[in-house]
Order: structure tokens, then sequence, then C-alpha cells
């Protein structure tokens, strides 16, 4: 193998694209408090997926990208088709779904934010990160 392909298969996956979508507001009722599950509250949903974006590019077709609004409307029913008490485990769900719907998809990053914690303190949000690789 030449050393340029070799290093064209060396880089991350992401260097071939990533669909962004950023600040998807949902509300529902996750927590381990009881108030959250009673009254729920908002949640604020960042994703990263990596995917092999250069056939879209050059051929300008759907088919040959990720829906991002089919993405929504998957990550909409991953999040809200049960209850999570923790948010690691809502994005786990959410990773899991939008792998199971786009093959192309080889990693997902999902940023969860509570806006307004049911925490005794003044902040803008409280959230987590987590990256999932396909396979993992």
């Amino acid at each position: 193998m030449s050393q340029a392909r070799a290093a064209h298969d060396a880089r991350p996956a992401h260097d071939a694209g990533q669909i962004l979508i950023e600040k998807l507001d949902i509300y529902a009722y996750h927590g381990v408090f009881a108030e959250e599950e009673r009254l729920g509250q908002r949640f604020l949903i960042d994703l990263v997926l990596d995917a092999d974006l250069r056939a879209a590019a050059s051929s300008d077709d759907l088919a040959d990208t990720v829906d991002y609004g089919r993405a929504v409307a998957i990550v909409s029913e991953a999040f809200t088709g049960r209850r999570f008490q923790l948010l690691e485990a809502a994005a786990k769900a959410v990773a899991d779904a939008l792998f199971a719907a786009f093959p192309p998809v080889t990693r997902v990053v999902v940023t969860l934010r509570k806006p307004s914690p049911p925490i005794p303190a003044t902040l803008a949000a409280a959230g987590i990160r987590l990256g999932f690789q396909r396979g993992d």
C-alpha cells in the first residue's frame, strides 16, 4: 500500500464529513426527581454525526447523505419514547436509534442539556456530552 493511501485510510472518519444538529428543543419527563417525572422540562440536544458525505457533495442527491430532517424525527422519538432517569442513558438511546436508522453513520456525539435543572443554583444549563462509535 502506498504511503499516500495509508495516510488517507488513517484519517479520522469526520474528515469525510459531519452532520450537525444544534439546539434541538424537546420537552420530556426525564430525571431522578419526582417533580421532573410529574412536570417535565425542556432539554436541548446537540448532535454530531460522522458519515462520509463526499458522494452527496458530488451528486447533490438527498439519497447520498444523512437526511437531518429524518434524523430529528428519529431522535425525538428515541428521546421521548420512554422515561430515563439519567441523561447518559437517554444519550445512548439516541445514538443507538441513529445507528439503526443510518448505516453510513460511524460515530455520534450527543450533548444533552437541561436549561433549568431542579437544583438550588443559578446557571445556564447542566448536561452531558457522550461520544459513541458504531459497534461499541
